[in-house]
């Protein structure tokens, strides 16, 4: 394994650092310390031309004015409904930043944040403490997000957190992914472990019911080419991609999903233990500047392993609660294949 740190650029008068692992295959992977930013995933098609498959920006500033694109998301990924939510009965609200939601941690959420860095035994070691008046959830908040690369090509993130009051912990990755070397994901075929979606209201917050997927264009149990679902979400629901995968029950050692492009011979399986992974397909790209090129739609699309959105204001979604004093982990697995 060969482990590397460079200067990626400065923001804000700050270095901004990237760091990367090789494996022994010419796999590799690069973050850098603005946002936790996944920067790239590297490997070769079928004929052996090594690419990015991640919608990679070229600097810092761009990532922070369009952001998300594969940055590290938190305290809460997804929607939080009228930035409210309860822990053992105390109400809380928390700053909306999306109309009256509050999205993926809010204005000043983990992908906001420039990140301590390091290389340690083959290890991306990104730590950042985080005080409750800075981000309006309750606790003040450590968290460390480690990266590594194994030698049978699986990059694994871990998100580790702890805090000094009961709080919510629900993080992920928005990773973009476009295993190709065309400007859109329409070859792609896209399968996920889910006989459900979410229900979302105008405000794309969930209403609290699960929609089994049986005969709509939400079905990707089987595997499913992207631009046909596309064409019929456009018909069927007057719009593409956003929505949010009730994963089943599941072994760990099974994907919840798996995203391949037989043209180039690439493909991406992604484990999590969690029970939600949200999809999205925008096609509302142009005007980005991706290093690949101007951004068109559907250039890519997101998949992100998390657990169910606005969980506390549901019954039935699980728990994403971090109780005082007690460490907390979440893991996402994505094994590149090729």
């Amino acid at each position: 394994m060969q482990a590397k740190t460079e200067l990626f650029d400065k923001y804000n008068d700050q270095d901004i650092q990237k760091f990367t692992l090789t494996n022994d295959h010419g796999v590799s992977i690069s973050v850098i310390s603005l946002g936790a930013t996944w920067n790239a995933f590297t490997f070769p098609d079928k004929d052996g031309k090594e690419g990015n498959v991640l919608l990679s920006m070229d600097s810092s500033a761009t990532y922070m004015k369009d952001q998300y694109f594969c940055q590290a998301i938190g305290r809460t990924a997804g929607r939080i409904t009228n930035g409210t939510f309860s822990i053992k009965g105390k109400e809380y609200h928390v700053d909306q930043n999306e109309g009256t939601t509050t999205l993926h941690g809010g204005p000043h959420g983990f992908n906001s944040q420039v990140w301590d860095g390091s290389i340690e035994d083959n290890k991306i070691i990104l730590k950042k403490h985080i005080d409750s008046s800075y981000d309006s959830f309750p606790g003040n908040i450590d968290v460390t997000i480690t990266w590594t690369l194994s030698d049978d090509n699986v990059a694994t993130v871990s998100y580790s957190a702890k805090s000094d009051a009961d709080t919510l912990f629900n993080p992920t990755q928005h990773a973009y992914l476009n295993l190709g070397d065309t400007e859109n994901v329409y070859g792609h075929l896209l399968t996920i472990d889910a006989d459900n979606y979410l229900e979302l209201n105008k405000d794309k917050t969930p209403t609290g019911k699960k929609v089994p997927v049986d005969d709509t264009p939400y079905d990707f149990r089987d595997s499913q080419n992207l631009k046909l679902g596309i064409d019929d979400m456009k018909a069927e629901v007057g719009h593409t991609y956003d929505e949010v995968y009730a994963i089943n029950d599941h072994a760990d050692d099974q994907p919840i999903a798996k995203l391949a492009d037989p043209d180039s011979g690439r493909s991406v399986s992604i484990f999590s233990k969690r029970n939600a992974l949200v999809v999205f397909t925008p096609d509302d790209l142009d005007g980005i500047k991706f290093e690949r090129g101007a951004g068109v739609p559907h250039m890519g699309v997101a998949l992100e392993a998390q657990n169910l959105p606005d969980t506390p204001n549901h019954k039935g979604f699980g728990s994403v609660l971090l109780p005082a004093g007690e460490e907390k982990t979440y893991s996402i697995s994505y094994k590149a294949q090729f």
